[in-house]
């Protein structure tokens, strides 16, 4: 009987890329938690923009999402213009759900602009792991 071959990474992220991809995650779920007053709220934000965190959940969100799957894409060899077209639908459904969607939401521009540059963000960060975080993996030999 074989065994049905499972997908396999083509890339292998360099240590730095590695280690900066999880950072940069935790420090946008450290944002995303900031939205309530305690720990995670950080006064030098609020002090320079007051409003940050009551549109950081757009920011955190688009960011997590497109750099969490963006980053597996990238290492399974999805073509980066694969995950650009992903960005610009991530960018598009922000400006669409902030502007003229009013299901659940109020309708906020400040919020999409805080949800594109979340995503901008994401796609800068894997066309820098594109460029210079990956080591290309050997086929394993059977």
């Amino acid at each position: 009987m074989t065994q049905a071959a499972l997908p396999t990474l083509r890339f292998r992220p360099r240590l730095w890329a590695a280690l900066l991809h999880v950072l940069l995650l935790g420090g946008a779920f450290v944002l995303f938690m900031g939205r309530k007053p305690g720990l995670f709220r950080a006064q030098a934000i609020v002090d320079r923009v007051p409003d940050f965190y009551t549109h950081v959940l757009n920011f955190s969100l688009s960011y997590l999402l497109l750099a969490g799957a963006g980053y597996l894409w990238v290492l399974l060899g999805v073509r980066l213009r694969v995950v650009a077209w992903a960005a610009l639908a991530l960018a598009v459904a922000n400006v669409a759900y902030e502007g003229w969607l009013p299901l659940l939401n109020t309708r906020d521009p400040v919020d999409a602009m805080y949800g594109v540059a979340g995503t901008a963000l994401a796609f800068a960060w894997l066309w820098l792991v594109t460029r210079f975080g990956l080591w290309r993996d050997p086929p394993a030999r059977a």
